[in-house]
């Protein structure tokens, strides 16, 4: 079942986008027949309005008219006087946010590379890889080593520590989600079947899925509900710098790895472990995006109908073979300096600004806090309350209360430290590709190295555009 925040997110992620260019040295923003559609936030504050008693703008460009930013641009001026910070979008709908989205795309690039970008930058959308490449963000891992104001015990370490390209934190997440399985733990009991979720990789996995099959064969269908490209490319997504390396242009699909993976997900589909039938779950993937998402996850089974009801935990996805034990998660409102900016320095000030306490914890930012303390505050809020009452979005579920206990914060606190493993959650060129030329492959048509072989091509020439 989907939650309508999940539901929410994904739709600003893929239809409301915002662009804009920024003229250099302080001058007048520019202005192209493609920024036309561009919206400032704030019309009469230009750069011709910067005095010269030290005011100087910050023009930051974000996808859509977030209220987390107004807010925070608001907070922010009213401390500093001196600093105007100038939002630009993008005007969209659900008709135009492909096209939207490419045309934000397009000139920012465009922009970028001419050294005319904006100072602060949504990169959620953007080719963060390309943009390292060519040297047009700021490595915010040295401004961090020299600022004594950041307090990187503050923060999730786990999640600053694997943003990281080349050894630099070029995009700062403020906001994250995790994934992980949601598990039949009353059928998992049932059958005795052990296993470890922290070490298992994707064959153990399957091993301990085909245990379950042929446990539950006399109580009704189990499987895991999904098709084999559809799976294939989760695998992917979850080690996605072993195949590309985009900040190197080097992609390593025509290897044994890659070809390994086909036929395991080839061999589970033949034997109907993996189906777009309907079956019970034995696990499904989830993503979590907040602590009452999370409790809202793991309780509704026990509220299913009569005849449906189990009870659920949340397991660590498996880690591929050679792949370091951990939990996976994707960033959210991820801000990059631009390297040509004049004024880093009051950037970075407001992008800590954003991550302070005082902004993360205003109400109905998406996903879970960079900030520490907010998440902790939120979970014993949550445990001082007990329970968490479903939202009238959730059909036969609206307004079933869950309870809260210490136990299940304590879960959530573990999962969200073990996430270390950061997952490329844009449906990409690389995405499709691997759809479009598995289809051979599955359904019996090419040999695995084939098409392996087509897809390294593919994804070589989209790397090099």
């Amino acid at each position: 079942m989907k939650k309508v925040l999940l539901i929410m997110v994904t739709i600003i992620l893929m239809i409301s986008v915002s662009a804009c260019s920024r003229a250099d040295n302080g001058n007048t923003a520019q202005t192209s027949n493609e920024d036309k559609t561009i919206k400032t936030l704030d019309d009469k504050k230009t750069k011709e309005t910067i005095s010269n008693g030290g005011k100087k703008t910050i023009v930051f460009s974000t996808y859509f008219p977030d209220d987390f930013f107004k807010n925070a641009k608001k907070k922010y001026e009213a401390k500093y006087p001196n600093i105007t910070i100038e939002l630009k979008y993008i005007e969209s709908d659900d008709a135009h946010g492909p096209e939207n989205s490419e045309k934000f795309i397009k000139s920012t690039n465009t922009a970028m590379l001419s050294g005319k970008g904006p100072d602060l930058i949504e990169m959620d959308l953007l080719p963060i890889d390309k943009y390292v490449e060519k040297h047009l963000l700021v490595n915010m891992s040295e401004i961090i080593e020299k600022d004594s104001t950041f307090k990187k015990e503050q923060y999730f370490n786990n999640i600053m520590d694997n943003v990281k390209i080349n050894g630099g934190i070029y995009g700062m997440p403020l906001n994250f989600f995790v994934y992980g399985l949601i598990g039949d733990e009353t059928l998992i009991e049932k059958s005795g079947v052990k296993f470890d979720d922290k070490t298992w990789n994707w064959s153990q996995y399957i091993d301990v899925i085909r245990q379950l099959m042929k446990f539950g064969e006399k109580n009704g269908k189990y499987g895991v509900f999904s098709s084999p490209d559809a799976l294939l490319n989760e695998m992917v997504k979850d080690q996605y710098p072993t195949f590309v390396d985009g900040v190197n242009g080097k992609v390593n699909f025509d290897s044994d790895t890659f070809t390994n993976l086909l036929k395991q997900v080839k061999s589970l589909s033949d034997e109907h472990i993996i189906t777009e039938k309907q079956v019970h779950p034995l696990f499904r993937t989830v993503s979590i995006v907040s602590p009452t998402d999370y409790i809202i996850s793991l309780k509704e089974s026990e509220f299913f109908p009569k005849g449906f009801v189990f009870k659920s935990k949340l397991y660590d996805k498996p880690n591929a073979n050679g792949q370091q034990a951990g939990g996976y998660f994707r960033t959210y409102k991820t801000i990059g300096i631009n390297e040509k900016s004049s004024v880093k320095e009051e950037a970075w000030d407001f992008l800590k600004f954003m991550l302070s306490e005082e902004v993360q914890a205003q109400a109905g930012s998406a996903g879970f806090p960079l900030n520490k303390t907010v998440y902790e505050k939120q979970t014993q809020q949550l445990l001082k309350e007990g329970k968490v009452k479903a939202s009238e979005e959730m059909g036969t579920m609206s307004g079933k209360l869950f309870e809260v206990t210490a136990k299940d914060i304590q879960g959530l606190d573990q999962f969200l430290s073990g996430a270390i493993h950061s997952v490329a959650f844009k449906p990409s060129k690389v995405e499709a590709i691997i759809t479009e030329e598995t289809k051979a492959y599955f359904s019996g048509q090419k040999s695995a190295e084939v098409v392996a072989k087509l897809i390294q091509n593919r994804v070589k020439t989209v790397l090099n555009e």
